[in-house]
């Protein structure tokens, strides 16, 4: 029974019972726990660095934060990590990624990004408005008329460019999907679990 079989002949939940430090000591495949990416995106030299590409409105972005969060707390101090909005050719995605940017620019994002996750999905508030936006981050002290003018920015909208280069340019199909030193691509599927997820993001970056 070859790799890819065996995979998936104990499924998600056989990979899910597996322990970080069982998981560790399996050669990863390429193809099957990631992807190389065509056209690898170059970094600084020796830098090691995790992009997760997600979107507000992904429920699966949503539940991976706890697992995120875990991870940052253990990754190494030399592994660089980054958010950005998936930007698909689709209006929604489109306003979702200008919510982070906007955030970014204005200065909350940090202490914004999970307040703003659970309030779309466990709170569901329907922040699908400007207007909705503003009155939502006038808590963490933005005047709801500067909230407006930067959601509306060029600012905001060169990010939201860049982010949609940068989206096909990662190939990614779904979120949320990690990239890894620029070159590399893996996300739940791929490796399992989301348990087993952060593993192969650290074995990734020491490639």
């Amino acid at each position: 029974m070859n790799r890819r079989h065996f995979l998936q002949s104990i499924g998600l939940t056989g990979l899910a019972l597996l322990t970080p430090a069982s998981w560790a000591k399996v050669e990863l495949m390429t193809g099957v726990h990631y992807k190389v990416l065509k056209n690898p995106i170059p970094i600084a030299p020796a830098k090691k660095q995790v992009v997760e590409v997600f979107g507000y409105s992904c429920p699966h972005c949503y539940h991976l934060e706890d697992s995120l969060n875990q991870w940052l707390k253990s990754k190494p101090a030399d592994v660089e990590f980054k958010r950005m909005p998936v930007v698909f050719n689709n209006p929604n995605w489109i306003f979702m990624a200008r919510v982070f940017f906007t955030a970014q620019e204005l200065g909350i994002l940090d202490k914004s990004h999970e307040a703003f996750f659970h309030a779309i999905h466990r709170d569901k508030k329907p922040l699908f408005s400007v207007d909705a936006l503003a009155d939502f981050y006038a808590q963490f002290g933005v005047e709801k008329q500067t909230y407006k003018d930067m959601f509306a920015s060029f600012t905001v909208d060169q990010h939201v460019r860049a982010a949609g280069k940068l989206t096909r340019q990662y190939e990614v199909e779904g979120v949320p999907a990690l990239i890894v030193n620029g070159k590399y691509l893996t996300d739940v599927p791929m490796a399992g679990s989301r348990r087993a997820l952060w593993d192969v993001v650290n074995q990734l970056t020491e490639k």
